[in-house]
């Protein structure tokens, strides 16, 4: 397993860091307002997104098979999703809801919830930056719902540009605001624009803290990681010594470093057995309920206490078909079951997502974290009828149709 995983693994909440005043804590406990109450609709999506985030990091990890870091933003996750929920319809869209916690709320309350809520997260703090931006890329001549467009604009803010894709250019065009949007830490996204893709939804969402009490850089010295294959490495491991929120019992290790005016935190956790895989702690133990509990009951030491961190830096990209299909999905990635008549009616073709695409950033020093995630929903387009080539075995059936009596069964496997 990778050196710095034990770590890294957890900052799925990273970039989710609103829930209520109580689990904002700074070095002498909670610390740290709001500018101004959560509203019923945001307390909502809030509550939907943190089941979400669990959900889809559980998922994530139980899918890897690769030993390496991880990291992913459930944020930008959710909202790429969200924006294209206001395309489906039917099936699709109950579906798209269902997974992404968002059952209780009607449409046009998610897509309000999300657009105050992105207001709020990029003002709270003065000391952090937060920065989320999204867009919409549509192949010319799409014929474009403009009351998918309306919503677009008016609560995600979207960049929306209809672009020749058969245009090599228009790859650079997309890759170039992913670019600037996650302040050059991702540098692209797509890599080329298949033919039967019809459309790109894309958030960008950008991080940037420093420490509240920043580690000193000559405190920070090479020292052993040890890795669960037994194998120990060598890695630059900060050093601070104060009084900082934590929490320790028989199932975590777990300590809250916050950035800037405290609204904004690390959450570092570890499972108490250090025998206990990292993967296994996820499954079990990593839970919106326990996570609850043990925020509830962070507690700060009279006495200054050590903090080791190591320095680390990666980057990760993850395809979400399988796992957003494993979630309940299946219907959106359907190429003829899937209803996304909302964004474009092209009937007798259809839309359907083809591909959700995920990609993230993180740097952390002694002065702070920079972090960047993007999140592309590819929608395609079938363009050709479904085709029946019977060149293989097969069964068949004469049935009477009203009575739906079977009057003869067979297999050919030989038909010459």
């Amino acid at each position: 397993m990778n050196s710095i995983q034990s770590f890294a693994v957890f900052l799925v909440g990273l970039l989710l860091f609103i829930t209520c005043d109580s689990n904002i804590t700074g070095p002498e406990g909670p610390s740290g307002e709001l500018p101004r109450e959560l509203t019923v609709l945001e307390k909502s999506l809030i509550e939907a997104d943190q089941s979400f985030s669990y959900d889809i990091f559980r998922q994530t990890v139980s899918w890897e098979t690769e030993y390496e870091n991880l990291m992913i933003s459930p944020l930008s996750i959710s909202m790429a999703l969200a924006m294209t929920l206001n395309g489906a319809e039917g099936q699709t869209y109950e579906d798209m809801r269902e997974v992404l916690y968002l059952s209780g709320m009607e449409l046009d309350e998610i897509n309000e919830a999300f657009e105050s809520l992105i207001n709020l997260l990029v003002t709270v703090d003065p000391d952090v930056t937060v920065k989320i931006t999204n867009s919409i890329w549509y192949r010319e001549g799409l014929p474009v719902e403009e009351e998918f467009l309306e919503a677009m604009r008016d609560f995600f803010d979207a960049r929306i540009e209809g672009l020749d894709f058969n245009d090599p250019a228009a790859v650079d065009i997309i890759n170039e605001w992913v670019y600037e949007n996650t302040e050059g830490l991702i540098e692209e996204i797509i890599e080329e624009i298949p033919e039967d893709i019809a459309m790109y939804l894309i958030n960008a969402l950008y991080f940037k803290g420093d420490w509240l009490r920043p580690f000193d850089a000559e405190d920070t010295h090479r020292a052993d990681f040890h890795l669960e294959t037994g194998e120990t490495k060598e890695v630059d491991m900060m050093h601070q010594t104060g009084r900082f929120a934590i929490h320790f019992s028989e199932d975590v290790k777990m300590i809250e470093l916050p950035y800037g005016d405290s609204l904004s935190t690390m959450s570092v956790l570890m499972p108490s057995d250090a025998e206990m895989p990292v993967n296994e702690f996820v499954e079990e133990k990593v839970t919106r309920p326990n996570l609850e509990n043990w925020r509830s009951n962070l507690t700060v030491d009279s006495r200054d206490m050590l903090v080791q961190l190591p320095k680390f830096e990666f980057e990760y990209e993850i395809e979400y078909n399988d796992i957003l299909k494993a979630m309940g999905m299946e219907i959106a990635f359907d190429e003829w079951e899937a209803d996304f008549s909302g964004i474009a009616d092209i009937s007798p073709d259809n839309l359907y997502i083809d591909e959700v695409k995920h990609k993230t950033f993180i740097s952390v020093d002694e002065e702070g974290t920079e972090a960047a995630a993007v999140t592309s929903v590819g929608i395609g387009f079938t363009s050709a009828p479904p085709e029946m080539i019977v060149d293989r075995p097969f069964v068949f059936i004469i049935h009477e149709r009203e009575s739906g009596t079977n009057l003869f069964m067979g297999i050919v496997r030989d038909p010459s």
